[in-house]
């Protein structure tokens, strides 16, 4: 029984995360938030793609 109940509240724990964070990368108002939160999920669910860093192009200031 234990064991199952463990099992349980990891179960849980992991999709309250992953849903955490999925709504996070759909809903977040700053972009490096939704990038990060994206970029995380793609560590915690397998078989999903990384995307490419690209820089923010607010934080590299004004090309000239």
């Amino acid at each position: 029984m234990a064991i199952g109940l463990l099992s349980t509240i990891a179960a849980v724990f992991y999709g309250g995360t992953i849903s955490v964070l999925a709504l996070t990368a759909t809903f977040a108002r700053r972009r490096t938030l939704r990038r990060e939160a994206r970029s995380t999920l793609a560590v915690l669910v397998p078989g999903r793609m990384v995307e490419p860093q690209q820089p923010d192009r607010a934080a590299a200031g004004p090309s000239s």
